[in-house]
């Protein structure tokens, strides 16, 4: 795993451990091949023998043995008295023949078996499921350790695999057989199994600290570290005092001596379920506590699982509820949890590595399970296959029958981790189909990178539009982390933004990667185009609106405080002139004349400065106005014979400052609105309700007759509704006047507000 300089680097510690793992595993393979058996299986669950006895739990064909025989003596030698020894002895051969006593239906009987090879073969196929499961987290541990050598959680991934492939080929392919226990050195093979299934334990936990991230300082981390596998081994200490205090037979001693894992199977499965719950509960971010989850219900549904089905029933009966050879099955549940922690959730950010191994991960175990398969149906029709040609013959008809799915097992893998960029045209089609349906220009931007995100399976994506030398984020979707890689966005020849990826991992975008978005920044770029043309329109737009209405309040206060105080100077003058000269006089007459129309024009430019601009607006806000409008409508429709309009206003108790055309807006649009209910609807109630989330929202509701047949027919009412429509389009909102499903009728209004940075 050792890469060029600066490149990928496995530290040489761990990659000499577990080298050293690997070597103890293949000797135990070849001690097993070399190594004669009874064809007896004395090791149920995780002990050597059965409480207090030494049980035929499973027997070859062929063999004088029967299920439940009690074996006492082997070669003449009483079991319970060598139990007081060192398992094992001299070394025995195929072909020697060893006599066996052995208790049958309560009589005492004696049986000659001949020694004969293992079936290593037929012991590696008989434990499928714990060959699966070891394969998978292998797979899983090796690709996460290859893209994230200093990650702690990989390292802590590859001690457990290591381990758990010595547990596997140690205690679990290759059980105990009767033979074994006083003679040769297989127990010995077995008892490293079971060692291993003790650590094995420990390096869990070691995997649960460090996943998905380490949340202490290093020296802690490796305190803790170094106590979960010596934890295994002192409770496996306590287990040999308990044992020599609590037993006199020495087979009852044998039963918890010889097994380190037992105790560790009551501890250690609750030791990990406390610690991940309890990082999980302290975890605030959620891109952490998701892959938490994963690996908490993994491991808690397959170690309950495990007891349920095989050790409680072993201690109460003697019996699993299903077969020893599946006992690993529910534990491919955590390889699988967090491969889908890494794929989902990017636990280890190591997505990308992951589609080869799964896909040859899928392959092998794929093949070794077709080679088992063809190997075992041939072996029943034609003598053993035991031949180097023959195996050889085997595995390359299984190589072409494998080859065909491996394009398509790599385009499914491909698609679940990276979309559909091996297609980049099927990527533009999708997005050209939601621009298709795209109701406004404003809308495209987030249109385009949700569905080049969700297409290519991209954590990150945004797009940048540049302008007057500097660019600015207009649309985004996903978390960034680590550097993004920009692809410039351009129409005709000029530069109009950038599209911004976040890699999935820290690698460099692939090459399909590039295509598939280059093919989407060559359509992109009219899209970024447009919407920046119609972003600046509408700034343009904002910005002529607020001068206008900048403006407006400048005259308004022109003519209040400067036209207006010397028109009304004018006209008292004027009436102490006509006093002074006699009001019945011509030159009376004449200024009072002159009055009356100097009185007719301060009424007109009152008219004019309200409507550049209602002063009570200025004088009360919006809210107040409102209220008083309405309550002045209100009064004016009740008369002696009817009740008039009741006015209900829904309304913010507070609201923030609203830009000068945003207010003017709105008080326009709901007088008018109204003022249609008091004079056309013939309603008898009216709600109006105001709200802000990201833009101004107006609705006036009624109860009254409805909509005329033509709204807009040139009367007064008509001018009305299209008053308010051209308010709410001036500022880049919508008004829509529409019959209320209840009845009467509905006026909806929104106006947008400024955003940051606009």
């Amino acid at each position: 795993m050792f890469g060029p300089a600066g490149a990928r680097r496995v530290p040489a510690s761990l990659l000499l451990l577990t080298l050293a793992l690997f070597g103890v595993a293949g000797w135990c393979v070849w001690s097993r091949a070399e190594a004669p058996t009874d064809g007896t299986t004395v090791s149920p669950a995780n002990s050597a023998v059965s409480i207090g006895r030494i049980i035929v739990s499973d027997r070859e064909p062929g063999t004088p043995f029967e299920l439940g025989d009690e074996i006492v003596a082997i070669g003449g030698v009483e079991l319970r008295q060598h139990a007081t020894q060192l398992p094992g002895g001299d070394s025995v051969h195929v072909g020697d023949t060893v006599e066996y006593e052995v208790i049958r239906d309560g009589e005492r009987r004696t049986l000659r078996v001949e020694l004969r090879h293992y079936p290593v073969l037929d012991g590696v196929a008989g434990w499928w499921p714990m060959l699966l499961v070891v394969a998978l987290l292998l797979a899983t541990s090796v690709t996460v350790l290859w893209a994230r050598p200093k990650d702690p959680a990989a390292r802590a991934a590859l001690m457990t695999s290591s381990i758990g492939i010595v547990a596997t080929v140690g205690a679990g392919f290759f059980p105990l057989a009767a033979i074994d226990l006083v003679a040769g050195y297989q127990f010995w093979r077995w008892y490293t199994g079971e060692l291993a299934f003790a650590l094995l334990w420990g390096a869990v936990l070691h995997f649960a600290l460090a996943f998905p991230a380490v949340t202490r300082s290093r020296n802690q981390h490796r305190l803790r570290v170094a106590a979960a596998y010596l934890g295994t081994l002192a409770l496996y200490g306590v287990a040999w005092a308990v044992a020599f205090v609590a037993f006199d037979d020495p087979i009852e001693r044998m039963y918890a001596v010889v097994a380190p894992v037992l105790v560790n199977l009551y501890v250690y499965p609750v030791l990990i379920a406390v610690l991940l719950i309890r990082k999980y509960l302290r975890q605030t971010d959620e891109r952490t506590r998701r892959p938490l989850l994963w690996l908490i219900a993994s491991l808690i549904a397959s170690t309950g699982a495990y007891f349920a089905v095989w050790v409680v029933p072993v201690i109460a009966t003697g019996r699993p509820v299903v077969p020893y050879e599946y006992q690993a099955l529910p534990f491919a549940a955590v390889p699988i949890a967090m491969a889908a922690a890494v794929l989902r959730y990017r636990a280890l950010n190591v997505e990308v590595a992951v589609s080869r191994s799964l896909v040859y991960g899928t392959l092998s175990a794929g093949a070794i399970g077709l080679y088992v398969a063809l190997v075992s149906a041939l072996s029943l029709v034609f003598p053993p296959i035991d031949e180097i040609w023959q195996q050889a013959a085997v595995a390359a008809t299984i190589a072409v029958l494998v080859q065909p799915f491996r394009i398509k097992l790599q385009t499914l893998i491909n698609k679940r981790l990276y979309g559909e960029r091996d297609d980049p045209y099927r990527v533009v089609s999708a997005l050209a189909s939601r621009l298709e349906n795209t109701p406004t220009a404003s809308t495209m931007l987030p249109e385009i990178v949700e569905t080049v995100a969700a297409a290519l399976r991209l954590p990150y994506i945004a797009i940048e539009i540049q302008a007057r030398g500097r660019s600015e984020t207009a649309a985004s979707v996903g978390t960034l982390t680590g550097d993004p890689h920009r692809m410039p966005l351009t129409f005709h020849g000029e530069r109009v933004g950038n599209l911004v990826i976040g890699k999935r991992s820290q690698r460099e975008l692939t090459r399909p990667d590039r295509i598939a978005l280059a093919e989407v920044a060559r359509h992109a770029g009219a899209a970024v185009y447009t919407a920046r043309l119609t972003r600046d329109l509408r700034r343009s737009r904002d910005r002529l609106v607020r001068a206008r209405e900048m403006e407006r309040r400048r005259i308004l206060h022109e003519l209040h405080d400067g036209v207006g105080p010397t028109l009304a100077a004018v006209a008292l003058g004027l009436d102490v002139s006509r006093r002074t000269v006699g009001e019945t006089t011509p030159t009376g007459e004449l200024l009072g004349r002159l009055r009356d129309e100097l009185q007719a024009a301060i009424v007109e430019i009152r008219r004019m400065a309200h409507g550049l601009r209602p002063p009570v607006l200025d004088r009360i806000g919006l809210i107040p106005a409102i209220r008083e409008y309405a309550g002045a409508l209100a009064s004016r429709t009740a008369g002696a014979e009817v009740d008039g309009v009741t006015i209900v206003l829904e309304v913010p108790s507070t609201m923030p400052k609203l830009p000068a055309p945003v207010d003017v807006a709105a008080y326009r649009i709901i007088c008018e609105a109204l003022t249609n209910v008091t004079r056309h609807a013939a309603a008898s109630s009216c709600a109006v309700r105001l709200w802000i989330d990201d833009d101004l929202h107006i609705e006036v509701v009624d109860d009254g007759i409805g909509l005329p047949v033509a709204a807009s027919n040139g009367s007064k009412g008509g001018v009305g509704l299209s008053s308010m429509r051209e308010r709410a389009t001036e500022l880049g909102g919508e008004c829509l006047v529409e019959a209320d499903h209840d009845g009467g009728t509905r006026v909806f209004a929104t106006l947008p507000l400024p955003k940051e940075g606009s």
